[in-house]
């Protein structure tokens, strides 16, 4: 009976023993990871930091896209309303007077001056 009970007890020391082992190497293999981690940290936060600034230009640049493409469009649009209206104007007066020389040239002045601005 008391050799039963040694044997047992034998065998829990045993196994104690390697538990304890194998959470001694797991202990030593963390503390390696931990200081690996401690030495990658800065260089990762370097890196997080320039990622971070990469995309805020990023998104800057397409802002400045977005607004440079509505500012052509309103130019474009303000451009055909301008050349339809003085069109309209020179068809107007061709239409209406006889001696309208002197008006279509000051007309087509306007317009050119009117498209200078335009642009």
């Amino acid at each position: 009976m008391y050799l039963f009970i040694a044997i047992i007890f034998i065998a829990e020391l045993i196994i104690a023993c390697t538990i304890i082992n194998l959470i001694v190497k797991a202990d030593r293999k963390v503390r390696s990871y931990n200081a690996c981690v401690e030495a990658f940290n800065p260089l990762a936060q370097t890196c997080l930091q320039y990622a971070r600034c990469l995309v805020s230009t990023f998104n800057q640049s397409f802002e400045t896209f977005f607004v440079f493409i509505k500012k052509k469009q309103e130019q474009i649009i303000f451009k055909t309303i301008v050349i339809i209206a003085i069109y309209s104007l020179l068809f107007l007066f061709k239409i209406k007077a006889d001696k309208a020389s002197k008006v279509y040239r000051l007309v087509g002045v306007i317009r050119d001056i009117v498209s200078e601005f335009a642009v």
